[in-house]
């Protein structure tokens, strides 16, 4: 409802002040109710109605539901720092953190079922829909084979440099208006000088480097706002990795592309690879079922996680698809952060002046959609 205080774990004071006035607190709240933080605890007993009616238990216990996208994290135990990448339509990132960072650009909610951990959310609507555009462009006719879309992709160079001192090219490919960042559709394509720490506009690039500046593009996106999330790790001979998840997940169609799951590993790094996971075609299902039958069936004290590892079975679920840190590549793309950074906030703000002169030129005010765009009148 958006009147909870997350990092405390109870109503916000100010918010309810502000949704129900001075005087209306207490009834408010009152409304509202308590809210346990518990995920697995029960409500109590089913309602004799539904037991006389429909044959349910008369002891069948009444679980807290949950969303779609906190369902999805819960269909494999994720550890903190492990990222799940969904590879549909649109891009989804999930990760669960015990780290409180909320910034606007991103959702930050309570872990579905385990008090003092996060879950962190990115949602694109341009994921498959955009690299599909570069591909039908590059294939140059109708046939939606993905073989030359690979090829250029791994056979480009990273960031498309002639060598590791020549200026690194990017881009944000939008068929459709998007969220993060907040933009209209179009492409736009630079080029960053690391040396100098400066973007400059393309008007054009080769079309069989977009393969792969395209899939760079995305993940950098995620890299970006991920960043803070993430840890450094120490490996067992005493090397200390940079911050990066653990293990990257895909799933989705999307998942299944190699030249995709190679460049998820070295843009987003994972200490211990990249993973395709495959539970069938319903990731949210599956996870909601995971959460009942742990409400259900939990021991005093037994945590999500540990119930769900004694009944994982990782060799049937789980397939690593390509490796994920790589000493000096990983690096590289880290440096390619900044200049991503600065290209997604040039975007926005040429997209902010032109929503404003559209709107002086027709003497109106601006009202913003649900993408963000602005329609003067």
């Amino acid at each position: 409802m958006n009147l909870w205080h997350i990092a405390k774990g109870q109503w916000h004071d100010q918010l309810i002040k502000l949704a129900a006035g001075d005087e209306g607190v207490v009834d408010l709240e009152t409304k509202l109710g308590p809210v346990p933080e518990d995920g697995g605890g029960s409500f109590g007993n089913i309602s004799n109605y539904y037991v006389k009616r429909y044959g349910f238990a008369s002891d069948a216990q009444i679980i807290p539901c949950t969303g779609d996208n906190p369902a999805t994290i819960l269909a494999l135990p994720l550890q903190p720092s492990d990222a799940m990448v969904s590879l549909g339509t649109s891009t989804t990132f999930l990760m669960s953190t015990p780290t409180w960072l909320p910034d606007p650009a991103y959702h930050f909610m309570n872990h579905p079922t385990t008090a003092g951990l996060y879950m962190f959310m990115l949602c694109y609507k341009n994921g498959g829909l955009a690299r599909e555009q570069v591909r039908d462009a590059i294939n140059g006719d109708k046939s939606r084979s993905w073989d030359k879309f690979n090829a250029s992709a791994l056979n480009t160079r990273a960031l498309a440099q002639d060598s590791s001192s020549s200026p690194m090219k990017m881009g944000l490919f939008f068929p459709r208006p998007e969220i993060v960042p907040n933009v209209k559709a179009g492409q736009w394509r630079y080029e960053y000088d690391a040396g100098s720490n400066k973007i400059t506009r393309l008007d054009t690039t080769p079309a069989d480097t977009d393969a792969r500046t395209i899939i760079e593009s995305q993940f950098l996106s995620l890299r970006l706002r991920a960043a803070s999330l993430v840890s450094s790790h120490k490996l067992p001979n005493g090397k200390t990795l940079p911050p990066q998840p653990r293990r990257v997940y895909l799933v989705g169609g999307g998942s299944a592309n190699p030249a995709i799951a190679q460049l998820a590993g070295e843009v987003l790094g994972g200490v211990e690879g990249v993973f395709k996971l495959d539970i069938g075609g319903n990731a949210c299902a599956l996870g909601a079922a995971y959460k009942a039958c742990w409400g259900c069936e939990r021991s005093p004290g037994e945590n999500f996680e540990d119930l769900i590892k004694k009944r994982w079975d990782e060799s049937k679920f789980v397939k690593k698809v390509a490796d994920g840190y790589k000493e000096g590549i990983f690096e590289a793309y880290g440096e390619a952060v900044k200049g991503f950074d600065m290209m997604e906030k040039e975007v926005e703000t040429m997209a902010e002046e032109h929503v404003g002169m559209e709107a002086k030129s027709k003497g109106g005010v601006v009202h913003k959609d649900d993408a963000g765009h602005g329609a003067a009148n």
